[in-house]
């Protein structure tokens, strides 16, 4: 686990976070982006579900951006979540 000053600041892949952990994630990393196919929304005050890691990638994002291509300028950080049961 990754922290400065007492913040996380990145997820490792194979651990489990709390979903707080990964709403900070979201609202304090500019470059991250979170994957998740089993959950919509992230909720700091959520202290009871856990997600594992499956996957961190950080790679060029290529995308459609309103009709042209969108040139990445720069890596983005993407972290592939699984809801615990």
């Amino acid at each position: 686990m990754g922290y400065v000053e007492n913040v996380l600041n990145d997820l490792e892949k194979g651990t489990i976070y709390t979903t707080r952990d990964i709403a900070a994630i979201v609202s304090n990393k500019k470059n991250a982006l979170v994957l998740s196919e089993d959950t919509s929304s992230f909720h700091e005050e959520d202290m009871s579900s856990r997600y594992l890691v499956m996957n961190r990638v950080e790679t060029f994002i290529h995308r459609n951006d309103g009709g042209s291509y969108a040139i990445p300028s720069s890596k983005q950080l993407i972290y592939i979540v699984k809801k615990c049961n």
